[in-house]
Parts: C-alpha cells; structure tokens; sequence
C-alpha cells in the first residue's frame, strides 16, 4: 500500500466520524450516544422498591372442650343442724334486702301566707294626676266614687243619654256644638285649684267608644287634673244593675 492510499483511507475515517458527530448532535435525546467519559445519572440513587406482603392471617384453632369431672363428697349424717348461707349472710348484715328500711323523716308543712282579701277604695284615695289626662277604672271604682256623689260625665249623644243613663251623670255629648259651652260653664263652676282637683267620672257605650277619652282631654286641657274614665261604660254598669234614670235630666 503506497502512501497515497494511506492518505486517503484516513480521509475517509476522519470524515465518517465528523459526519457521525453532526449526526448524533441533531439526533432525538433517546437514539443520541453517549460521549465516552459522560455518564449524567452517574450521581442519581433510582429509588429503593419496597415489596408489600400480604399479611396471612392466623388460623384459629378450635379449642379442645374440657370435660369437668364431678367428684361426689361422701355425706355424713350429723346430728347438729348447720347453718345456711343465707342466715349467715343475714346474721352478719350483709344482705341489703335483709335489712330493716330506715323510718321516713317528718316534715312539717309550712303554711303559705295568703293575700288579704280586696279592697274597694274610698273616694279619699283617688288623688289629683296631673301628669296624666285620665286614669281608666272597673265597676268597684265607679261605683264607690258614685257612692260619694262624685260628678258623672255621659260622653254619648243626647239621644242615647235620655233612654238611660247612670243615675245623677250629666249630658256632655262631644259630638253636638254646645259641647264648648257646657266645658267653659264647668270651669266657672270648679274655677278654684283645689275644686279642680276634685274626682270626675267620664263614660261612654264601652268597648271601642272612644267619646269619654276624648271629653276627658278636653278637661284636662283647662286644668282639670283628677279625672278617671269608665272604660267599660254604661252596658257594664247595667249589667251590674246600678241604678238608672232616664230622660233629660240627671
């Protein structure tokens, strides 16, 4: 072989392997070779596989019966009669049931205080309120202010006062137009404080009749200041069978 071959037998290596190289750079991560002296998972540990086994669970062996053997004791005849657990039990105390149960403990009762019967209160005991236009009461009351001839004020119209009213109580109808004037000649009657302070009783049909409420405010708005409404109005105080009267006058 002359040089001239030798020449190019090497040529033709040299270009296999840099044709190699260009291949193997532009070739996909999985085909590329690896570079003698490379080695990039050398350092990496592949992680340790645990093998889990199944847990055979023990065979239970059943157990062997055991027969009991029963020894028979040989009776003896006594002549002395002995005694039985149960005496024994209650000879001791230690039987609960035996025991003698524990007499109740007395208790005496202690009375309860009972309220005092009511009252109906005089006519003394209605004082002046002046914070307030009325004072609303039952039948116990009014009766016992009409017991003391306290004035009566009937709020209803004057048509329905004549077929029958509290015996001794005014017309003051709020509805008709000489209801101002029977207001300013009341003043003049009760013009001094102390004839002011004085118990009016108002009333009307009860229930949602309004009219006495409304009398009462206007007397209260000229200083009258001791003044008690019916509220249950003149049907209760028939039901009652408190006195009556009937037509125009009082």
């Amino acid at each position: 072989m002359n040089r001239k071959t030798i020449l190019q037998t090497l040529a033709l290596i040299a270009a296999g392997a840099i044709l190699a190289l260009v291949a193997n750079a532009f070739a996909p991560r999985e085909r590329k070779l690896a570079m003698a002296g490379s080695y990039p998972n050398a350092m990496k540990v592949p992680a340790r596989e645990t093998t889990t086994m199944a847990l055979i669970p023990p065979t239970r062996v059943a157990p062997v019966p055991v027969v009991p053997t029963t020894t028979t004791a040989p009776v003896t005849a006594t002549t002395e009669t002995q005694p039985t657990a149960t005496a024994a039990i209650t000879t001791v105390g230690l039987n609960p049931a035996a025991k003698t149960p524990a007499a109740p403990e007395k208790t005496t009762a202690v009375p309860v205080p009972q309220p005092p019967p009511p009252t109906h209160p005089s006519a003394d005991s209605f004082l002046p309120h002046p914070d307030k236009p009325y004072v609303e009461i039952t039948f116990a009351d009014v009766n016992a202010l009409h017991a003391k001839n306290v004035l009566f004020l009937d709020a209803r119209r004057t048509s329905v006062y004549e077929q029958g009213h509290i015996a001794g109580a005014r017309p003051y109808s709020v509805w008709e137009s000489d209801i101002e004037d029977k207001v300013r000649k009341l003043f003049d009657e009760r013009s001094d404080p102390s004839a002011q302070a004085l118990p009016i009783v108002i009333y009307c049909s009860g229930g949602d009749c309004e009219d006495s409420h409304m009398l009462a405010q206007k007397l209260w708005g000229i200083q009258f200041n001791n003044i008690y409404v019916y509220k249950d109005g003149f049907p209760d105080w028939q039901q009652h069978g408190a006195p009556v009267h009937t037509g125009a006058n009082p």
